[in-house]
Formats: C-alpha cells, structure tokens, sequence
C-alpha cells in the first residue's frame, strides 16, 4: 500500500463508482487519487483542475477524446479503464500500477545499460505500437510517462496530450516536455506518431546516459539544439541499438522507422515478415509480435528497479538525479555513497534492495503540461562511459576567464609509475582487481556492493577488506587513524548517527545529528582533519512504506567535541551532488543551477562561481591536493573535462582531453584518476592533465557487478 496522503478538506468521497482511499499526487493537470472499484480492485483516478477543463462543451470533448485511449490494446501500456464528468470535471480512471517512473529510477539508481536497456527499449517500443494501431498519437512521450512495473515497463499517459490541446484554452499548441519533443512538434500543431518515435529515442538516450539528449536548460536553447544540433548516442553501447536510435533522431519525419519497424529491428526479425508499415496502422498490428515485445520486455526483474537515498534503519538514494543542460543522476555505485537510503520506522531492520524515489506510482501522476523544463541535477552512471578521445578545444562559455596564459601552479609530484612494490589486491566479493603501489598517494579504503548492501572497510595496515554491516558509507581520514561512518540504525529517541571511529580498533563514538527523517550521506574529512561533513536529504514518505528522498542541506560535525549541527539549504537543488569542502575548510560548496555555490559553517551563503562549467561525478577529492583547481565537464554537454581555478576568476580553464563521467578523484596537482570502459567492463587509469593515461590502477571485469559498486579512495595510508 503507497505512503498515501489524507484526503483534504473539499476532495470528494467518491467519484463515479470509485470510493477514493487518498491522494496519490498533485500536478499541473490535477489531481490523481487511489481509488477502489466495485469489485474491490485499486485504481488510479485523475481529476482535471478545473481551470483545465473550460466550459461544459469543452469538458466532453475532452472525456470523449481520452475516451479513444480505451481502445489502446494492453501491451506494455497501463490501461484506460473509464472516462467521465464528476461535478462538471473530466476524470480518467487508469490501471493502477505498483511502480517508480523511469525519470525517477534514473534520476536516482542511475541510468541503464545492457539488457535492462534492451528490455526497457522493447517494452516503450511496443506500447507505441499498440498506441499508434489505435490512431493515437502519445505527444508527450518521456521518461516520467514510463513506469516500471514488476512485469516491465508502462507506458502511461497517452491521448491526454491532444485533448488538453483541443479543449484548453490554457495549454499552447505544442503540448509536450520541450527536451523530448520532435523538431516538427515544435512548429506543426499535431505532430503524427513519427514525432513519437524521435522522443521514444530521445527517453532512451535518458535512460543510457542519465540526461535528456538535448539539455534543459532555456526553452530557447533547447529548441536550438532540436532543431539544429545532432544528439550525442555514444551512451548507448550496443551498436544495434545505437543505430536504431539515431534513425528515430533524423531531423525529417519521413526518414524515421515507424514503431512497429523499430520493434522487429529490436526482437531481431528480418525484413521478410509482415509489412511493418502497416502494423502501425488502425487494426493492422499483428497480435503475435505485440504478445513478444511484452514478452521479452518483462522477460526478467527490472535489474535496479529504483532506488532512494537510503535512510538508517534500513535500504533503499540523489546524484539526482540536473543545471542549464544537465547531467545525468549519481550512479548506483555512487548512491550508497551519496544518496541510497530509505527508511524503515522499525530500526534496526535492515533489507536487501533499494526502491525508487516514488516506490509506489499511480499510473497517471506524471504528466504535467507546459513548456517546462525538467529539474534536478544528476550524474551520468558508468554505463555511458566512453573511451578517451582526441584533444578538443574548449567551447566558449559563461566563464569568468581572460588570461589566456594562465597555467595551474601544483604542488610538484613525480609521473606515477609503477615501482617494485607494486601489488594485486582481489576485493572480496567482486572480479575487481586493484593495483597498488607503496607510493601511491590515494588508496582504497573502503567500497560498497550491490547498491550499498554492505560495505567493505579495508583493516589498518593491510591489504584485507571485511564486510561491516553497521555502515552504509565509511571514508578515511587522510592520517589513515580515524574515520567517519553513516550508520545504518536510527538512535533509539529517533536521530540518524554519525560514527566517528578509531579505524585502528575499531572503537567509536556516535553523534547524534539529525532528526528522522533527515538523514546523512556521504561523510567527507575537512582539509585539517578536525571536522566532519555530510549532505542531508529528508525521506518524505517514512511514516509508511518509503518515499521521495529530497535534498535538504548539510551536517558539519566538530570531530573532538564529538558534536553536530545541521543547517538547512532552500535553494532547489542545492547537495543533490553533494557538499564538499572548499580549499581552506571554511566553507563548503555545491552545485545549484549551474553554478556553483558555497556556504559558511553556518549555513549563509558566500559566494557564487559562474563559469564553472557542469558538473562531473567525483568520488574522491573535489580539488586539487593544493587546493587551487576542481573539476567539471568544460561545456554543458559534457564529455571533455575541465581544471579550472577556484577562485573563478583571471584564468582559463584548461582542458584535459579525456571523455569520462565516473572519476575517482585528484591523484595528485598533475594527475587524475579515472575510469573507462575497458572491454566487457571498466578500468581506472592515472592520467596526466594532458590526457595520457600514466598507468593502470584498478580493474573490473563485469560491467553490470561494477556498476552496483561505490569506493572510496583516501588520501594516506589505510
């Protein structure tokens, strides 16, 4: 049963034959409700706001266009059950289904890859084509009108758009989410199902690399980009795939394959079967290759099927999810670290799995009208990452850059090279091998399997790593004596703690920080070692079954008082990727709408860093070890990476031509390390700020193993 919200004062008891049990959710079309029918069946019901629905002629056009929905043929769609008038209203009684909306496990497990992409690609793909044989266009296809289901994947929400557009005097005429709209949506005003087919790929794209292929940023720029830029298709690695994808992309309709043609090429038919055109047509779709694509599509669980920042007490994540264009959410192998958690009111029961942000979806809570763009920012997962590429040349920016011969001045190191000491340490649990070297200047410390279900916490001077199942998140103090740990139990009187703990023996002292449903993620040391940080996020469903994990701000603990406080961060956004510390541990700092941001210890705001390019996920330091330069994609599109000066001003970035979305962090002031794909999986390699890989560091040889992996390097000996 959802985490449901009462009824409020003036929402009805009942509507039609439907008794309402609560709400489910508020958005720009109205309201959704849980609703049980006569036969004692649980439903979804959504009622137009009523400044939606004009005048009484207006509202019956509208029930009986979605009325046309009813003829949708269920596969892979959740079903139109009923359509009506209650109190003059139109409403819309769907199939209820148990389920986080791709947009939401994106945003928060990170995005898909291999066959939980295959599938995901194969159920969407055969919902359109079950919509288009009904003469329905869809016209807001996109991530939050995709729910996954535990037989696979929904697609919800169709016919609602051309309603809206027919009967509102409110809505314009491009009706649809402007970063997965088709370039003629954007000009003609009733897109055919071709149009369909080029935001089927757009989702796709969403769901592989973690952001929407062409940003989100200013409706004027994103329509730019659609009209004229290609999108980057490199995230998809299966070559079929990608293939398929960039055919639905073509700027011209007529060149894209129909939804029909696109499910052959994805179930592996030659063009001897059916003439696929007609497929798509009213009454022409064959049964049989709807019954398969239903079939492949929930041929299995849906590997990662959601995740929350997991709250103490129990499993469930943010990096959340995000800027003008933005970057795709922290990855699964980053929630545990960041944002997996979801409580459970009955501490210490700790489960297996994570669920998504929104465990329970009605079917019809996602769309929202408008030209709005989508927000949140997010981190792009290892699955999209690509090899190193040529050098490139920065892209002209918002940076607050002008003297061009500005070069970092590092703290001088040696090249990384491998010496004598050089070793092979197996983790546990894992086909990950590291490669270690007595000199190296960061180690493993500790690291995480299968989306945070336990961490491994590497024993004082030693190469041995054992499980430890108090802790969702354990990181190193650079003196490689102490450490700071999220723990996974709520205290008894209900606080989320912070263990500060003696790495050597093992001993600890608690802090209590945070009221439930508050809780921390992600402990980082400050520069001197004396106090604590952590991001807060707040559970909005822990008085039931779990919920949406927000951001809500940061914890700085004071490690010799053994004392916390908390200060609370309004700006949306703000810690979904997470705070960290700037140079001289005065202040922290995180990504807000572009730009970076930093705080006091008191929770004021300081200052802001425009020019700073977008954000990149970092696992370990944030800046350089002598605290002059960070890190980030140079442009909004990613890719290439960026060291640019913290103080934001009289320089210019420089560009280190290595495509990467996952990095471990600084190496030291001349080197950076890295992963990549390498294979059937990933390797992280030493970089030098030219791009050339220095050494290999570690390997991991299942892609799917390693994407459900955190780690966390420190700088100092274990």
């Amino acid at each position: 049963m959802p985490d449901l919200v009462a009824l409020r004062p003036g929402d009805p008891a009942s509507v039609g034959a439907y008794t309402l049990s609560g709400r489910l959710g508020e958005g720009g079309q109205g309201t959704v409700y849980l609703a049980t029918a006569a036969n004692g069946a649980q439903v979804a019901v959504k009622l137009l706001r009523a400044d939606l629905a004009g005048d009484h002629e207006a509202s019956e056009r509208f029930v009986r266009e979605v009325a046309m929905a009813r003829r949708v043929a269920p596969f892979c769609t959740a079903q139109v059950m009923e359509t009506g008038l209650f109190g003059g209203l139109p409403y819309i009684v769907s199939e209820y289904i148990d389920g986080p909306t791709l947009d939401d496990v994106v945003r928060t497990d990170g995005p898909r890859s291999g066959t939980s992409l295959h599938r995901l690609a194969i159920g969407t793909v055969t919902a359109l084509v079950a919509i288009h044989q009904a003469g329905i266009v869809h016209r807001d296809f996109k991530p939050s009108n995709v729910v996954l289901a535990s037989d696979g994947p929904r697609v919800i929400d169709f016919g609602i758009a051309r309603a809206l557009d027919l009967t509102s005097s409110l809505t314009a005429s491009a009706i649809g989410t402007p970063s997965f709209m088709a370039p003629e949506q954007l000009t003609e005003a009733a897109p055919g199902p071709q149009s369909d087919m080029f935001a089927w790929a757009c989702t796709l794209l969403f769901a592989a690399s973690g952001q929407p292929p062409f940003g989100q940023d200013s409706l004027p720029a994103v329509v730019n980009r659609i009209i004229h830029t290609d999108a980057d298709v490199t995230p998809i690695q299966d070559p079929a795939l990608r293939s398929l994808v960039t055919d639905c992309l073509a700027k011209d309709p007529g060149r894209r394959p129909t939804a029909s043609e696109a499910l052959m090429r994805l179930l592996g038919h030659g063009p001897g079967g059916a003439p696929p055109r007609l497929l798509d047509q009213p009454g022409g779709a064959a049964p049989s290759l709807l019954r398969q694509g239903t079939a492949v599509a929930a041929s299995g669980p849906v590997p990662a099927m959601g995740s929350t920042p997991r709250a103490p007490g129990g499993s469930g994540p943010v990096p959340s999810t995000h800027l003008p264009y933005q970057q795709p959410p922290p990855p699964p192998y980053a929630r545990p670290l960041y944002q997996q958690q979801l409580l459970l009111t009955q501490p210490p029961a700790r489960t297996g799995g994570r669920r998504g942000i929104g465990w329970i979806v009605a079917i019809a809570v996602a769309c929202t009208l408008a030209l709005a763009t989508v927000g949140g920012i997010v981190a792009v997962r290892l699955a999209s990452l690509p090899g190193p590429i040529g050098a490139s040349s920065p892209t002209p920016e918002d940076t607050n850059s002008t003297d061009a011969s500005y070069t970092p001045t590092p703290t001088p190191t040696p090249t990384p090279t491998p010496d004598q000491s050089t070793r092979t340490i197996a983790l546990p649990g894992t086909s990950v091998e590291i490669r270690e070297n007595g000199s190296d200047p960061i180690k493993l410390a500790s690291y995480s399997l299968n989306g945070g279900k336990g961490v491994y916490v590497r024993r004082a001077a030693s190469d041995d790593f054992t499980l430890d199942n108090h802790y969702f998140e354990y990181a190193l103090a650079a003196d490689g004596t102490r450490a700071l740990a999220t723990d996974v139990d709520y205290s008894s009187d209900g606080y989320a703690l912070v263990s500060i703990i003696d790495h050597r023996t093992g001993a600890k002292r608690t802090v209590k920080l945070s009221t439930k449903p508050v809780f921390p993620t992600t402990p980082r040391w400050s520069p001197d070692g004396k106090l604590g940080l952590v991001t807060l996020f707040k559970d909005t469903g822990f008085k039931g079954k779990g919920g949406e994990s927000v951001e809500y701000g940061y914890g700085v603990i004071d490690v010799a008082r053994g004392t916390g406080k908390v200060y609370q961060v309004k700006e949306k956004g703000a810690g979904e990727w997470r705070f960290f510390w700037d140079a001289g541990g005065q202040a922290v700092g995180t990504w807000v709408g572009g730009r970076m941001k930093f705080y006091d210890l008191d929770g004021n705001a300081l200052r802001t860093l425009s020019g700073a390019g977008s954000p990149v996920w970092v696992e370990g330091d944030d800046l350089s070890p002598s605290g002059g330069l960070f890190l980030s994609h140079c442009t909004a599109a990613g890719g290439t990476l960026c060291a640019r000066s913290t103080t934001g001003s009289g320089s210019t970035p420089v560009t280190i031509p290595f495509a990467t979305n996952r990095l471990i962090g600084w190496w030291d002031d001349r080197h950076l390390a890295v992963w990549r794909v390498k294979g059937a999986g990933y390797e992280a390699v030493v970089i030098d700020l030219k791009g050339q890989v220095i050494r290999v560091l570690a390997t991991a040889a299942k892609r799917a193993e390693f994407d459900k992996m955190g780690m966390r390097f420190s700088r100092g000996t274990p």
